[in-house]
């Protein structure tokens, strides 16, 4: 069965567990999902980056696992010194990163720059349609994390300019014949669930639900096949073994800074999306060269 369809069903079913969940009770399970299969998504970057790369033995693990702690480091650096401008770059990466699985059957299209365009344009829509729909909370997480508030019309511009930019990027892969008016129709829809399910959750509990059925979990059947070649229980038991350790290892450090200012509530979710933040520069950037390479096993 497709999993998109299968999907829909549970992001639906989430929706309804929010008339039994109170607000607390939605941050815990969000946090749960997002600790367990929403890091466990990223977890795995190494073994990528060691496939992407043709050098071995001690000199591969030097430069993989180097390169990777540098892009984490400098992104946690700007968060703290630059929190404005890691702010931005965080929205763009992640929006960019989420076009770009989400239409992971389009990663060959051409122009080039149309494709970039076009990803980051739905990520955009995405986001800004999430912090639309929990305005107050967001502004409240941009405060805390950059001092600045951001005015309401800007989430209103935001939506509007990455809607645009969607349905004229749409139109044109429907003329090229790209993608066909079934897809189109389906992908209407899911903005209208999207919407909904953002509307009546709370803005961690909606996050959630995006992250990690539509994007986490399809993030980790793709890396299957590229590893692997295949999506299956086998593959998926390898995927966990070579996984545990960086996922322990980010699992640990941020229940440790949860820990430290665990009398300081106010910093908590502003600190979880910073490390979020930090995590997904280097995560992109080797999702998206895995896209960009032909997958061996395929």
């Amino acid at each position: 069965m497709n999993f998109k369809k299968v999907a829909v069903f549970i992001t639906l079913f989430s929706l309804w567990l929010t008339n039994y969940f109170s607000g607390s009770e939605q941050e815990l399970v969000a946090f749960f999902l997002i600790f367990s299969v929403g890091i466990l998504h990223g977890s795995n970057d190494l073994a990528i980056m060691s496939k992407l790369r043709s050098v071995s033995g001690l000199r591969r693990l030097i430069i993989v696992l180097g390169s990777y702690i540098l892009v984490v480091l400098i992104a946690g650096a700007f968060f703290y010194w630059l929190p404005e401008l890691a702010l931005a770059g965080f929205i763009l990466f992640s929006a960019y990163h989420f076009g770009e699985q989400h239409w992971e059957s389009l990663e060959t299209l051409q122009p080039k720059g149309f494709r970039g365009l076009f990803f980051a344009g739905y990520g955009l829509l995405i986001l800004f349609l999430l912090f639309y729909t929990n305005m107050g909370a967001t502004q409240e997480i941009i405060s805390s994390l950059s001092g600045q508030i951001i005015p309401e019309s800007w989430f209103v511009y935001g939506l509007l300019s990455s809607l645009v930019l969607t349905v004229i990027a749409v139109f044109y892969l429907l003329v090229k014949k790209q993608i066909d008016y079934g897809r189109v129709a389906f992908e209407c829809f899911l903005l209208l669930v999207f919407g909904i399910v953002f509307r009546y959750a709370d803005l961690i509990w909606a996050f959630a639900i995006y992250f990690i059925y539509w994007h986490s979990i399809p993030s980790i059947f793709g890396q299957l096949k590229y590893l692997y070649g295949e999506v299956s229980l086998p593959s998926f038991k390898l995927y966990l073994k070579s996984s545990s350790i960086i996922w322990a290892i980010s699992v640990g450090s941020m229940l440790m800074l949860f820990y430290i200012f665990k009398d300081n509530q106010e910093i908590i979710m502003p600190l979880f999306f910073a490390f979020l933040g930090a995590i997904t520069f280097a995560h992109s950037f080797i999702i998206t060269r895995m896209y960009g390479q032909k997958k061996p096993n395929e």
